[in-house]
């Protein structure tokens, strides 16, 4: 059993997902398939919430119809000062345990835990507890609660530290819980997990979002850089058979000036031999018979048989 406080401006929309009517138009971001949402069940819901379009509606007519007092501050943007309007406990079990129950039996066991709850918070009040069975993990079930603080005079004020006091608290908490559903479920053979474990602050649901969104931005930039590097590769092989043909042409260019110096002519005399055999008033000089970029004709274009050109 997770517990998560939140204050009024986050409250809005964990509630509105928990109930499966928070409008979503990209469902990418979404990790539960609306087309189940049906098989959801519903195990306490108030309302009284239905009747308003935002949860710091519901929140503020409720204070004023159970005359809640005290400190009551949802209009800050810090969530330091903003007061913790409600609290979201979230029951699961481990796989080979809910492999082992039936639906009806999956649902009695989330039952046990809502009654839980109320034991271990009379004076919360239950906005809304369901159980999931829409996501791709285990079926789950979210209770959400408004943490109502009663002092013994008999006055109200929304007040979750008076009821989660101390840094062991949670661990009590786990204790306590493991011994109530170990005597609800007693042909279950239920175990503790881990009891000894530091029991380190959980991510809250935006934290949880924001490292979704920031892990797809990496997964995104990943993707980028593996197709960057793909045409950094062919670049790579262009420019490798460029440098290939550029040296095989220094070494062709180095032949030429080895060839002009024995000759004895000049770099303009080679090319009108070139030239000249071109078309076929004779036979190429070397080297150019090994010139890598030339395609010599092994058909002598009529012209070369005529007399009157050879003259």
């Amino acid at each position: 059993m997770t517990c998560e406080n939140y204050n009024c401006k986050d409250a809005n929309s964990v509630e509105r997902e928990q109930e499966r009517t928070l409008c979503v138009k990209d469902l990418s971001h979404v990790n539960y398939d609306p087309a189940k949402s049906s098989h959801n069940v519903i195990l306490e819901h108030d309302n009284k919430a239905d009747e308003y379009k935002t949860f710091r509606a519901y929140v503020t007519a409720y204070k004023e119809q159970e005359h809640i007092g005290g400190r009551f501050n949802i209009d800050t943007t810090s969530d330091r000062n903003a007061t913790k309007v409600l609290s979201c406990f979230v029951m699961g079990a481990s796989h080979d345990l809910i492999a082992s129950m039936t639906r009806e039996e999956q649902i009695e066991y989330f039952k046990a835990g809502l009654d839980f709850l109320k034991e271990e918070y009379p004076t919360f009040h239950v906005v809304d507890s369901r159980i999931h069975f829409d996501e791709k993990g285990l079926p789950h079930c979210h209770t959400s609660m408004l943490p109502i603080h009663e002092k013994e005079d008999g006055s109200k004020s929304f007040n979750v530290t008076q009821h989660q006091k101390g840094k062991d608290y949670f661990k009590g908490f786990q204790d306590r819980f493991y011994e109530h559903m170990k005597e609800r479920c007693p042909d279950k053979n239920l175990e503790r997990t881990d009891p000894e474990k530091e029991h380190r602050k959980k991510m809250s649901v935006r934290e949880y979002k924001e490292n979704q969104d920031f892990k797809k931005e990496i997964e995104q930039e990943r993707q980028r850089l593996l197709a960057k590097n793909e045409k950094l590769k062919d670049i790579q092989k262009q420019l490798d058979k460029a440098y290939e043909k550029a040296e095989q042409s220094h070494q062709h260019n180095l032949k030429i000036e080895e060839y002009c110096r024995e000759q004895g002519i000049t770099f303009m005399q080679y090319e009108k031999q070139c030239f000249y055999a071109s078309k076929g008033y004779g036979e190429y000089p070397e080297p150019e018979k090994n010139n890598p970029d030339r395609e010599i004709k092994k058909e002598i274009e009529p012209e070369r048989n005529n007399p009157e050109i050879r003259r």
